[in-house]
């Protein structure tokens, strides 16, 4: 109602206030998930539980990335996958339910790990050299490679499937490819 009362103050009317919280209430979802949909965070979690693999996350990883012991004990199951480009990116949820472990690693890039929140927020982020120790990743850095990972994985699990780059002709291209 304290809502309702700043309204009359201003003369405007409480119906707009209330409408403009209604509909922050109501996108709240869409934006919790970044680019992530519900519906390909459901299909993701429906992937680790029928194809995942047992793995354990590193001490110093899991220091890094501020991980409670209950979280990860005693191992975690990820889905994985490699993109076009060699780069490998991983996905866990934890084990008591409360987010997600993701990965990138790359020879070239390094490794970068991410604990997030079970909205898909940026907890805590990491990154790694080849052969350099873990240092931990600015907040704003770490959520900027998170949404980028976060687009890897809506690309995987859209539905017509990971986007692929187009078919390279050996020969010429066919008659009815060219211009």
């Amino acid at each position: 109602m304290m809502n309702a009362s700043c309204c009359r103050r201003s003369r405007a009317r409480p119906e707009i206030g209330l409408l403009l919280i209604g509909c922050a209430l109501l996108c709240q979802p869409a934006w919790a998930f970044g680019v992530l949909t519900p519906q390909q965070l459901q299909r993701l979690l429906q992937v680790v539980e029928k194809k995942g693999s047992r793995t354990t996350v590193p001490p110093v990883v899991a220091a890094m990335l501020k991980f409670e012991p209950p979280q990860l004990s005693p191992s975690i199951k990820q889905a994985a996958f490699v993109d076009e480009e060699g780069t490998k990116h991983g996905f866990a949820p934890l084990n008591d339910g409360s987010g997600f472990f993701m990965f990138r690693s790359a020879p070239s890039f390094g490794q970068s790990v991410y604990h997030v929140d079970s909205n898909l927020n940026l907890v805590k982020a990491a990154h790694s050299f080849e052969r350099d120790r873990m240092v931990t990743l600015p907040d704003d850095q770490g959520k900027k490679e998170l949404t980028e990972e976060l687009a890897r994985w809506s690309r995987v699990l859209s539905p017509a499937g990971p986007v692929t780059k187009p078919p390279t002709f050996k020969d010429p291209p066919p008659a009815s490819a060219k211009p």
